[in-house]
């Protein structure tokens, strides 16, 4: 039995009453005179004990009376069917968890699974009586801050249910499970219900430390019902990821796109039939073979046709579940590339020119965009309009410069850096290189002799920088050092890449030729070679032009790397500089061609020039939304659907229990219920059963009732002549 008020039985203190007038009326003495002993001789034994009886049986009926009352204001409810068809109906607290992620679009024998949900949740919601209250949870709308207050009309609930839609954001039930438990913490109803309306995905019920339950909402008072949609495990084929491998983009060249296909089923699959497309357009198509409940890869080549931004997708046949059968990304090929050249003189810098003119595209159109100055007016050198630094020979930064280019690097700028005899080691190491967190320079090597010259060691030809530059070569079995033609190095600098640095190419006696660095947002390349006959005949070679101009492309594209997210995910975008300064008021274009205009939110205090952050709620739906501020078109941004939501396969009993026991809800409490079975009948044989208020006012007005007759039968008596 459970008391809904129970603060009001410290009100049956007040039982005790009609006990100490009892025991103080036994020690009141009446004194009658009187002069013969004849009456008490008359007085009968049986008399007496009669109206002993009469006045314990007084006792008893006032001390009951006491305590009905007392109970009927602390409304006792009793648990269980055997009075539920006689007594009232306890008001309840139902809290409905409806699962709307998008794997409830897939059909069975009996229809799509959604269609089931909501109609078996309508049923549900029919078995709500007055004075109940309801709350409804979609898995898509989790996690919520704030509790929307209950409601009480369970009209509005039906229609809420009926016009909810599939979503492409989904989250795990232990979220779903938190916010109930907080929803049944605030209630005061003794009846307490959990329904799960889901079909029950294995992949929901995977518990995260970090999502808080408080298990005393779910006591022995609360019952959990799952409603299973489905009986059978559904086949699937999904778009797992896709990768684009090709890092150095440009355009009318090759680029590598790689993607893996997932197996679900129980049956392999041969030869199915996978395709890619870019602006809309198939561009490749490709066959995979899967076993049953396994994954494969599939490559596609592909050549964008133009600059800027390109939409792409990789899209599978048609099955059980469309949702996740295309997976989108995009592509940024660079129209114009902004190079700052800083060098000493016009001689030092000839070399690096005529390779980055090189480099331009098969059109003829150029590709780079150099404004050249030297060390001493580089002060006056924008870099907001500036994508890659080119330092040639630049003897010494001082403090202010340093920190410029330090600044200028950590949000996203590219930076190249070539020796040089007017080069002031010292000043390097203790300046630029300091600042940039690259290990200091060591000596300078100097191998005049051409018997005794350096050369290429080690070449990392799967470093991005080689990425289908030497693609023949490669597939005929050619080594790296046969397909590089080394030059003969006469001067060098000693360094080391140190722990946070890559060598790309190594020179014979051990050190780097060529290494990357990172910073920030932005990317460093540091030769140890003057790009001068001086040093080395390097700038002859036929490596020279493409390493280059490749090195000029891959240090300004780390903050293009493709933008892809999860349905329902926080969005962050990396932007550009100049961009970051101006108003920071965008426009964002939906899949479905929904524009919508609003206002950033800053990633953070120290890279809120260089990255905005944006609501989940703005990217529900899977596909390219375009980001523009103003007229300029920023970036797209490619929305995907969860993968894990396309396994189809039901949870088991172990994973169950481990749900269960994460959310501190006893297996007695769970019932299971087959969504094609009788569900009112289920549901009713579990309720809780009824408040006993009502009885504990009738058990009051009948002992007062047998008060009365009681008394004026003992007075009756009393008055009569013996």
């Amino acid at each position: 039995m459970t008391f809904l008020n129970p603060l009001v039985l410290f009100g049956l203190a007040a039982a005790a009453i009609p006990v100490i007038l009892h025991l103080l009326n036994l020690r009141k003495l009446r004194v009658i005179e009187f002069s013969t002993l004849t009456f008490l001789k008359e007085l009968q034994q049986s008399k007496i004990r009669r109206l002993k009886l009469r006045q314990l049986l007084l006792l008893l009926l006032r001390t009951l009376l006491i305590i009905s009352i007392i109970f009927a204001f602390a409304r006792p409810a009793l648990r269980g069917t055997m009075l539920g068809n006689f007594g009232s109906h306890a008001n309840s607290t139902v809290v409905y968890i409806l699962d709307d992620s998008f794997s409830e679009s897939a059909s069975d024998e009996h229809g799509e699974r959604f269609k089931q949900a909501k109609d078996a949740t309508k049923k549900l919601i029919d078995l709500l009586k007055e004075g109940d209250e309801a709350f409804l949870i979609k898995l898509s709308d989790l996690p919520k801050g704030t509790i929307d207050p209950a409601t009480h009309d369970f009209n509005a609930l039906a229609r809420a249910v009926y016009e909810t839609k599939v979503s492409m954001v989904r989250h795990p039930l232990d979220e779903a499970f938190s916010l109930a438990s907080r929803l049944l913490m605030q209630s005061h109803n003794v009846n307490k219900e959990v329904y799960l309306i889901s079909d029950l995905q294995r992949t929901l019920f995977a518990y995260h430390p970090g999502v808080q339950i408080n298990p005393s909402s779910f006591g022995p008072q609360t019952n959990v019902f799952v409603v299973s949609l489905g009986s059978k495990n559904i086949s699937n084929v999904a778009v797992d990821s896709v990768d684009v491998v090709t890092k150095i983009l440009e355009q009318e060249k090759p680029v590598t796109i790689k993607s893996w296909v997932r197996n679900f089923g129980d049956l392999p699959l041969r030869d199915y039939v996978v395709s890619i497309y870019l602006d809309g357009k198939r561009s490749a198509q490709r066959s995979v073979s899967l076993d049953a409940g396994g994954s494969g890869s599939v490559e596609f080549s592909v050549i964008p046709k133009r600059t800027g931004n390109i939409r792409g997708y990789v899209e599978l046949e048609a099955d059980n579940l469309e949702a996740d059968n295309r997976r989108y990304f995009s592509l940024h090929i660079p129209e114009q590339i902004n190079i700052g050249l800083v060098a000493q003189s016009a001689t030092d810098a000839q070399f690096v020119r005529l390779a980055l003119r090189a480099g331009n595209s098969d059109s003829g159109k150029s590709v780079v965009n150099i404004s050249q100055t030297t060390p001493e007016k580089f002060p006056f050198l924008d870099l907001k309009k500036v994508d890659v630094l080119c330092c040639i020979n630049v003897p010494s930064f001082n403090t202010r410069e340093a920190d410029r280019i330090r600044e200028f690097v950590a949000q996203g700028g590219g930076l190249i850096i070539f020796p040089g005899d007017n080069a002031q080691i010292h000043e390097y190491n203790t300046g630029l290189l300091s600042s940039l967190q690259i290990p200091p320079i060591q000596a300078l090597s100097q191998n005049p002799d051409s018997t005794s010259r350096i050369s290429f060691r080690d070449i990392d030809i799967d470093h991005p920088i080689f990425s289908t530059m030497f693609e023949k070569e490669i597939r005929r079995g050619i080594s790296s050092r046969e397909v590089v033609e080394s030059p003969s190095i006469a001067k060098s600098i000693r360094r080391t890449s140190g722990r946070q640095g890559r060598t790309i190419i190594s020179l014979s006696d051990g050190t780097p030729f060529l290494s990357e660095h990172s910073l920030g947002q932005g990317r460093i390349l540091f030769y140890s070679v003057a790009p001068t006959l001086i040093w080395s005949d390097f700038p002859l070679k036929p490596v020279f032009a493409p390493l280059v101009f490749r090195s000029i492309v891959y240090s300004m594209s780390h903050g293009e790397d493709p933008q892809s997210f999860i349905a329902g995910e926080e969005v962050g975008l990396k932007i550009d500089r100049d961009i970051s300064n101006k108003d920071n008021q965008f426009k964002i274009t939906a899949p479905d061609s929904v524009e919508e205009v609003i206002r950033s939110v800053p990633s953070s205090a120290k890279q809120a020039a260089a990255s905005i952050s944006f609501e989940p709620k703005r990217f529900t739906l899977p596909g390219h939304y375009v980001l523009r501020n103003g007229t300029t078109e920023i970036s797209v941004i490619s929305i995907n659907t969860d993968q894990r939501e396309s396994d189809l396969r039901k949870v088991n009993d172990d994973e169950l229990a481990a749900l269960w026991k994460s959310a501190g809800i006893p297996p007695t409490s769970v019932k299971f219920i087959e969504n094609n079975s009788e569900i009112e009948k289920d549901i009713l044989q579990s309720r809780f059963g009824v408040e006993l208020w009502k009885y504990c006012i009738m058990a009051a007005l009948l002992f007062a009732l047998l008060e009365m007759l009681v008394a004026r039968d003992g007075s009756k008596a009393m008055a009569q002549p013996a």
